[in-house]
C-alpha cells in the first residue's frame, strides 16, 4: 500500500466551502496531518496574499503555489519557482482583447494584481472574494504571472476556443464558467507539483491531489491518488482515481481522515 506523504489542493470549490470558508472538521483534518508531518500546500488561481488568510488559519508552514503553478513562493513569500508571460504574447492579448467592453481584464504579477477599471462590478466582486483591492495598470507592465478575464459565461466559452486558436502555445483554461485564465504554457499546477517534489524529496506516486475544476484536471491525473469533489464536472469526477464528498460536505476531510488514521 502506498505511503503518502504530501497533500496539495485547489482551494476555490475544494478546500473553501460555498461561503468562502473552511469548515471546521476540514480545519482539524489538515492540522491533524500537518502535525504527523504531511505538508499540505495549496495549489491556487488566487494571487498570493488571497492564499496566505488560509494558510495562516491552517498554520501549514509550507510553500504555496500560486497563479495555477506560475509562481511559487515560500513561507516568507521569496519565489522559489516563477513561470511569466513573454512581453509579445502580452501585449498580443492586448490587442486582441481591447475594445470589449463586456470583458473585465486583471494582470496579476508577483503579490500585485493590475486592471484598467478598479470600479468594473466583477472586479469589485473578485475584490470581495479575495479581500483584495486592484491596482491601476501601469503602461507598461512586465512580469505578467497570469491574466485573468471576467464575463458572463455566455461570453467566456467562446472567448476560450477563440484564444486557445489564436494562441495555442499559451495556457487557456475557464477555472469555472464566468473565469478564463491565461498563462505561459509552462506554467501548470502538475508542473509546480513536481517542483515541489524535489523540494520535498517525493515522488508523484506519494501525492494526493484534491481538485474541483478544469485548471486542476492536469494535477488530477499527475498525482499517486487524484481526488475529485463532489462539485466538480463530470469530466473531472472521470479524470480522478477518487470522488469525495463536495466542498460543502468536507469531502477533504473525509479523504484525509481514512488514508492517515
Amino acid at each position: 500500500m502506498t505511503s503518502y506523504k504530501a497533500v496539495f489542493s485547489d482551494i476555490d470549490g475544494t478546500l473553501l466551502n460555498s461561503r468562502h470558508q473552511i469548515t471546521q472538521d476540514t480545519v482539524r483534518a489538515i492540522r491533524r496531518i500537518i502535525q504527523k508531518g504531511i505538508p499540505f500546500i495549496p495549489v491556487s488561481a488566487r494571487p498570493p496574499y488571497a492564499i496566505t488568510p488560509y494558510t495562516d488559519q491552517l498554520k501549514t508552514d509550507q510553500a504555496i503555489i500560486c497563479y495555477s503553478g506560475a509562481l511559487i513562493l515560500d513561507k516568507n513569500l521569496t519565489a522559489l519557482y516563477s513561470v511569466t508571460l513573454e512581453n509579445q504574447d502580452l501585449h498580443a492579448l492586448e490587442q486582441r482583447l481591447q475594445d470589449s467592453p463586456h470583458l473585465s481584464i486583471s494582470y496579476y504579477s508577483g503579490l500585485d494584481w493590475f486592471t484598467d477599471n478598479p470600479d468594473n462590478p466583477w472586479i469589485k466582486q473578485e475584490g470581495e472574494i479575495t479581500g483584495l483591492s486592484a491596482k491601476i495598470k501601469p503602461q507598461e507592465l512586465t512580469d505578467v504571472h497570469k491574466i485573468l478575464i471576467m464575463s458572463d459565461a455566455k461570453y467566456i466559452a467562446p472567448l476560450e476556443k477563440q484564444l486557445q486558436q489564436q494562441f495555442p502555445h499559451l495556457s487557456i483554461h475557464r477555472s469555472k464558467g464566468e473565469y478564463l485564465e491565461i498563462m505561459n504554457n509552462a506554467a501548470t499546477k502538475s508542473a509546480a507539483i513536481r517542483f515541489m517534489e524535489k523540494h520535498l524529496s517525493l515522488c508523484a506516486d506519494e501525492v494526493i491531489a484534491f481538485g474541483d475544476n478544469f485548471n486542476d484536471l492536469d494535477m488530477l491525473q499527475y498525482a499517486g491518488l487524484s481526488v475529485a469533489m463532489g462539485n466538480a464536472p463530470d469530466e473531472i469526477k472521470n479524470a480522478a482515481k477518487e470522488v469525495t464528498a463536495d466542498h460543502n460536505h468536507d469531502g477533504i476531510a473525509l479523504v484525509l481522515n481514512r488514508v492517515f488514521k
